[in-house]
């Protein structure tokens, strides 16, 4: 019995012995099981990750495929549009040169037109220049024969207001010698005065007439005088002949006074 209980002792110790190794065994297959299935969670969730990310990328270079083909159909229409715009280019560049060997030629003949024209024109301004010279000299002759004429009518004019001046003081003073001395020929001499002062009036008018035809002529000369002066062409000017003559008759009537004078002495 003591054999079979140390036996059975044994046994138990063994099959305690063995339990305790299963149960052992167990707990690290079970802990190897939850470890491996952690794994494979987190295997499953990088293989997730992964194929995500992998579908990102075959859809991105989807795109970007898509964008290429884009680009390339986009860019062989710029080469076809460059293309087509560098022809038309290199036809306006053509017609430029063209055209500018077209204006080139035309401004030849244009500057060489001109120059004919220039030439003409400056040929035809000098003789437009001489003919009015010359007309400014002819001009000049026949303002000299106008001017001296009008003068020479002014002076006579002058000299016949004065003339008929000299008259009404006359006449004046035998009018009032008349009345003084109750003559009948006081009316005779009153007549005379209105006679007098009516011929001194229309003398006088003719006087203003001749002096306004003088300062006409002379107005209308001034062009021709600025003319001649500016062409370096020296003359007396008809103001100063016409004084020189007047001064001239003055100087006559005074030597014909005087020898009258002279004269009524010598009788005396």
């Amino acid at each position: 019995i003591q054999k079979a209980d140390l036996e059975d002792a044994e046994a138990m110790k063994r099959f305690q012995g063995q339990k305790d190794k299963s149960e052992k065994f167990i707990k690290d297959n079970e802990d190897k099981q939850e470890e491996c299935w952690r794994k494979i969670q987190d295997l499953e969730r990088q293989l997730q990750k992964l194929g995500t990310e992998r579908f990102e990328e075959v859809k991105r270079r989807i795109e970007e495929n898509d964008r290429e083909e884009k680009r390339k159909v986009e860019y062989q229409q710029f080469l076809d549009v460059v293309s087509q715009h560098k022809k038309l280019l290199e036809l306006t560049v053509y017609n430029c040169d063209l055209a500018i060997r077209a204006i080139g030629i035309i401004e030849e003949l244009v500057a060489e037109g001109c120059s004919a024209i220039k030439a003409r024109y400056d040929k035809t301004n000098q003789e437009l220049a001489d003919l009015r010279l010359l007309v400014h000299q002819e001009y000049l002759g026949v303002f000299r024969r106008l001017y001296k004429t009008l003068g020479q009518l002014v002076y006579k004019k002058e000299k016949k207001l004065e003339e008929i001046d000299r008259n009404i003081r006359t006449t004046h003073i035998q009018l009032e010698f008349c009345i003084e001395t109750f003559d009948p020929n006081a009316k005779k001499h009153s007549d005379s005065k209105k006679d007098l002062y009516r011929l001194r009036a229309s003398v006088e008018e003719e006087l203003q007439m001749l002096k306004d035809k003088m300062a006409n002529a002379l107005e209308q000369f001034r062009p021709t005088e600025e003319e001649l002066i500016q062409a370096g062409i020296e003359f007396v000017h008809p103001i100063e002949e016409v004084e020189e003559d007047n001064l001239q008759r003055r100087s006559k009537i005074l030597e014909y006074r005087a020898h009258l004078s002279k004269q009524e002495e010598v009788k005396i």
